[in-house]
């Protein structure tokens, strides 16, 4: 039966896509034989230490519990590209978030694989039931006599354990032994006409390893994380930040990514209004284009950043090297507010059991605040930050009905806002745009055509969620306070459309995350015209930039460089983690890799080729030891001091 059930399991798994429509067959390849010789030898190795114990009802206790937590993790997966960990559920699973329906959100996926994996997890908890049942019941039946196959005499009890668990080391070993002699090539299988990839990636991020794995291992970085942190993986996550943040460091040890307030010149003389807008997938490959004179995609954004709807001169700042903090919105939401990249294992630090981090909204004492999303918070896990950030002061619609256009209806709520907001003092309004989610269908029919070609529905996507911020524009430059407002536009991440999206190394799926930034506003004595930046901008950078803007001036763990008065370095990369990989963002290049892989990738003319020189080595050792002192800092809750 646990054979039968893993068996669907698998099947299940590859023939399903991600709610995205990715194919995992695709994602994985060159991984599935090896996940198939964990997910069984587990099996026959569990099944035989039961048998030596002569406890056949608690091994099927066991596999009941076993394959209910197989299967969400299967699911979990398959939805959002996490393991069911430790980190996971303390972070989705926390009571609070039960009762908001934020675990049903998570594990929501698509209705069918979900009903089908509810349904696997239900038959593996049934057949143990019933085996420990009938079990039971026979051997009351035939007490003192031992007939059949299934009481059999004691001297054939340990044929079968013994072959199962020597089958079942193999199957466990084979992998680790292959991984760690550093195999790798394509195995051909003559008798199946079948290449078998030796290359793989082993880790707890990765299907390679059953569940079971994954709690051992969690287990042991439990207590591993409560030891102090390295000076020599500290001084390489001391690479990525601005040499402000580490020369004003009070407690290192501690709070290794703490500082004080800044010490840089500021640009802003007052406190600006600011107006947040996160852009769903604004991806910045095609709005750089733009900057060629292909305006057509977004006129009013064009307009708003050149200049053209202001009066008395203003301007901005185009970052033509904008990056994101990664794949899904909850780690590019997570970079924006709270300053710091995503860990692989932990993308929501900030989850209601403990809060022991400062977003941006929180430095903001003295503004009104107000946040208005068109796409649930539930479904991006992102609740806990809206509910600490705004308390009560965030809208959701809830009641679109079918047809109804989510970028008109948001921006209607955002428009209604406007007279809401006060003239005498200052205010931080943000909100989301979701036309442009993948698929792209989202627009009204008789707005643009639908085809086949998902780039051209991007486009239309785009030039209908600009037409929409175009109306917001305009009711926003006729507010008297609109010379003191300052408008940031930036991507939550990429998103995969055309293959030049596709073409990055494996497992890193959609881990290419450059982005739209802009800041701009009408103020001439903070900007003259437009300013196209080279440098790398980042969404770690906003919190500096807003608390410049705000005349905020206190310690914080930003990792990021204040983009109106500081540029970070040309050799100097923007960090973000995505899945078991980073992804690390120059001038001129990008660097990736998997975390417990050797390789290292360099785009090169727009496709991704393994590179080995020693810096590019350097950056990856720097990148590891970066994740290692995150899933510290995070596990245990000392990003600051409380």
């Amino acid at each position: 039966m646990a054979f039968l059930l893993q068996t669907i399991m698998l099947v299940l798994f590859y023939t399903l896509p991600d709610p995205l429509g990715l194919s995992l067959t695709e994602l994985f390849e060159g991984k599935i034989f090896w996940q198939v010789l964990m997910a069984f030898g587990t099996i026959l190795f569990v099944s035989a230490i039961f048998a030596f114990l002569k406890a056949p009802r608690a091994l099927a206790i066991f596999f009941g519990f076993y394959f209910v937590l197989a299967t969400a993790d299967y699911e979990v997966f398959r939805f959002s590209h996490q393991r069911l960990s430790f980190s996971f559920l303390r972070t989705y699973f926390h009571f609070s978030n039960i009762t908001d329906a934020t675990t049903i959100g998570t594990l929501g996926g698509d209705l069918k694989g979900t009903i089908l994996y509810i349904s696997l997890a239900l038959a593996g908890v049934v057949a143990s039931i019933v085996f420990c049942v009938v079990y039971t019941m026979r051997k009351r039946a035939a007490r003192g006599v031992l007939t059949g196959l299934f009481l059999s005499p004691e001297k054939h009890a340990r044929k079968v354990p013994v072959v199962f668990i020597s089958v079942g080391a193999a199957f466990l070993l084979l992998p680790l032994i292959f991984f760690a002699c550093g195999v790798r090539g394509d195995l051909y299988l003559p008798i199946t006409h079948t290449h078998i990839n030796l290359r793989m990636t082993l880790g707890k991020y990765t299907l390679t390893a059953p569940v079971l794995h994954i709690a051992v291992q969690e287990t042991f970085e439990f207590f591993y994380d409560n030891e102090k942190i390295t000076d020599e993986i500290r001084k390489d996550m001391e690479s990525f930040l601005p040499e402000n943040m580490v020369a004003n460091r009070s407690n290192v040890e501690d709070f290794p990514v703490y500082r004080s307030a800044a010490k840089h010149e500021y640009r802003a003389k007052q406190p600006y209004n600011i107006v947040f807008i996160m852009g769903e997938s604004f991806k910045g490959r095609i709005f750089n284009r733009m900057l060629e004179g292909d305006t057509t995609l977004a006129p009013n954004l064009w307009n708003l950043a050149t200049g053209k709807m202001f009066t008395n001169g203003g301007g901005g700042l185009w970052f033509k090297n904008g990056y994101s903090g990664g794949y899904p919105t909850v780690r590019g939401t997570m970079a924006t507010y709270l300053g710091f990249p995503s860990h692989p294992n932990r993308d929501l630090p900030s989850f209601y059991s403990s809060n022991h981090f400062t977003g941006i909204p929180e430095y903001l004492k003295n503004y009104h605040k107000f946040y208005i999303t068109v796409s649930n918070p539930i479904f991006d896990h992102t609740l806990p930050f809206v509910e600490r950030f705004y308390k009560n002061n965030w809208s959701f619609p809830q009641n679109v009905t079918d047809g109804t256009i989510i970028d008109s209806v948001g921006v209607d709520m955002v428009i209604s806002h406007l007279p809401k907001l006060p003239t005498d003092s200052s205010w931080f309004i943000a909100f989301n745009t979701i036309t442009s989610h993948i698929p792209f269908f989202e627009y009204p029919d008789d707005f643009a055509p639908k085809p086949d070609d998902a780039m051209a529905r991007y486009y239309n996507a785009i030039r209908y969620t600009d037409k929409q911020l175009g109306r917001f524009f305009e009711k926003l430059s006729s507010r008297p306070d609109f010379e003191r407002t300052v408008i940031v536009v930036l991507g939550d991440h990429d998103t995969p459309v055309d293959s030049v999206d596709y073409a990055v190394p494996q497992p890193l799926g959609v881990s290419v995350s450059r982005i739209f930034m802009g800041i701009f506003s009408p103020d001439s004595n903070l900007f003259n015209g437009l300013t196209v930046r080279e440098d790398v901008a980042s969404q770690l950078d906003m919190g500096p930039t807003v608390m410049d803007l705000a005349q905020v001036r206190e310690p914080n763990h930003f990792w990021g460089y204040d983009l109106l008065t500081e540029e970070r370095p040309a050799e100097q990369p923007s960090l973000f983690f995505s899945q078991n990989a980073y992804f690390l963002g120059f001038r001129d290049h990008v660097l990736t890799g998997g975390l417990d892989n050797e390789e290292v990738y360099s785009d090169i003319d727009g496709s991704f080729k393994e590179v080995k020189d020693a810096v590019s080595l350097t950056w990856k050792k720097r990148a590891v030891s970066t994740s290692k002192v995150l899933r510290s800092l995070l596990r245990n809750d000392n990003m600051e001091p409380r």
